[in-house]
């Protein structure tokens, strides 16, 4: 069959324009290429092991840079350090990440320990000490700020996410008073609290706790430190809890109505009657107990008496400090066998004879570690109670990622910094705050 010749001619003629318009396109650099994207996305992945950096640690001052927003709260670093995606809050439970195709393979996690910003920023951090209350009553200052070694931009930069105001009451100038004193400082903090209360809020329970982290703010517990504002009364416990208290130190440093404390000859020759009646109460409600500042035989009264964990709020180790404010090794282990966390403490004279760093206050973790295990240690860093100059590194709030970062240099696991910075706390106020 004779095949025609003009149609043959005209559809080469468009197949050779065809070409060449293919051919322009592809090699113009002014026009976009449609097979850019995925051969990105066809480039092998960056390894999830991140080389090691020989960069010096962060020091608190890079943490304070990166957190004095209060409104931003660091959760993950850098993608050059970290380079996984992480799901967002709002992903339905179960969906697959919008960054990686659903049709390959899940990548695994990054192994090996976080970045050190991250893990302090992802961490509960919990201070389970602070005498802020009377520095707000005494120096007339606030939470929003000031020059003293608590308030709110300093716990942020830190990455402080709870604390313990204790109420402090002395017994040498409020003897006769000490109820409605208490009373007084009590209501001033909640003041404070409410003015700022788009960063901080009061928690009543362990729930509250996790609600207020959730948002993104401060939870504070209120505490009395000592007993005096019971005035000897059983009755005012209960007063306290309505008010608002979740924990009480059953002494300062003085004798209560309630027990012996860690100076001078004994009165009660450990708790007394009603000092056993506290306690037993306190179980009942739902309150931290506080054996800091007792005597040995009231601590090991509480610890025979007590059927909930307890907490030795702000102590260290006798065995690298002797002062009986410290606990001793059987101290340490019989808090351990109770459940009980000790917050490690802040002054100088309680840690050693000399000058005092992060590496000293760390020095007294690892010893109570080694002798009351991994989950009886956390931090009471008595801030704005200490009547001398803080550790070097630990000046102020905002100093405490140098706890995690001297934590990290002597080799502790990212699980374990977790549970001192404030997971052991956090355990504690979950069985005993309802």
């Amino acid at each position: 069959m004779a095949v025609p010749v003009l149609p043959l001619l005209f559809t080469g003629f468009l197949l050779l324009a065809g070409a060449g318009a293919l051919r322009q396109a592809v090699q113009s650099p002014s026009q976009p290429h449609d097979l850019e994207p995925l051969l990105i996305q066809l480039q092998p992945s960056p390894t999830l092991r991140p080389a090691v950096s020989k960069t010096p640690l962060p020091t608190a001052e890079d943490f304070m840079r990166a957190r004095l927003d209060p409104s931003a709260k660091p959760t993950v670093a850098s993608s050059a350090v970290n380079p996984m995606p992480l799901a967002s809050a709002s992903s339905t439970p179960g969906a697959p990440s919008p960054s990686v195709s659903p049709t390959l393979e899940p990548q695994a996690l990054p192994s090996g320990p976080l970045p050190l910003q991250q893990l302090h920023a992802e961490a509960i951090v919990v201070d389970a000490h602070i005498d802020t209350p009377l520095k707000m009553v005494e120096s007339n200052i606030g939470l929003a700020g000031n020059n003293a070694e608590v308030d709110i931009p300093k716990l942020r930069a830190g990455g402080v996410d709870v604390v313990i105001f204790s109420i402090f009451v002395s017994p040498y100038r409020y003897a006769k008073v000490a109820c409605s004193q208490a009373d007084f400082m009590i209501k001033n903090l909640k003041q404070q609290v409410t003015a700022n209360n788009k960063q901080i809020q009061l928690a009543y329970s362990f729930g509250d706790i996790q609600r207020i982290h959730e948002q993104g703010k401060i939870a504070g517990i209120i505490g009395l430190e000592g007993a005096d504002p019971l005035e000897g009364k059983l009755t005012n416990l209960d007063y306290f809890y309505k008010q608002g208290v979740r924990y009480i130190g059953l002494t300062w440093s003085t004798h209560t109505a309630l027990a012996d404390s860690s100076s001078g000859a004994p009165k009660w020759n450990g708790l007394s009657p009603l000092g056993k009646q506290v306690v037993q109460r306190m179980n009942e409600l739902g309150m931290v107990i506080d054996v800091s500042h007792l005597s040995d035989k009231s601590f090991y009264d509480v610890i025979k008496t007590s059927k909930a964990p307890v907490m030795a709020s702000h102590s260290s180790a006798r065995a690298l400090q002797p002062s009986p404010r410290n606990l001793n090794d059987d101290m340490l282990r019989n808090l351990a066998k109770n459940g009980g966390v000790v917050g490690a403490i802040f002054y100088p004279p309680f840690l050693a004879k000399g000058p005092t760093s992060t590496q000293t206050v760390v020095d007294h973790i690892d010893h109570m570690v080694k002798v009351a295990g991994i989950g009886a240690v956390g931090l009471g860093s008595d801030f704005d109670g200490l009547d001398i100059k803080p550790p070097v590194g630990l000046e102020n709030a905002s100093k405490f990622p140098n706890i995690t970062a001297e934590l990290r240099k002597r080799g502790y696991s990212d699980e374990d910094i977790r549970k001192v910075l404030g997971g052991n706390l956090m355990r504690v106020f979950e069985q005993v705050l309802r």
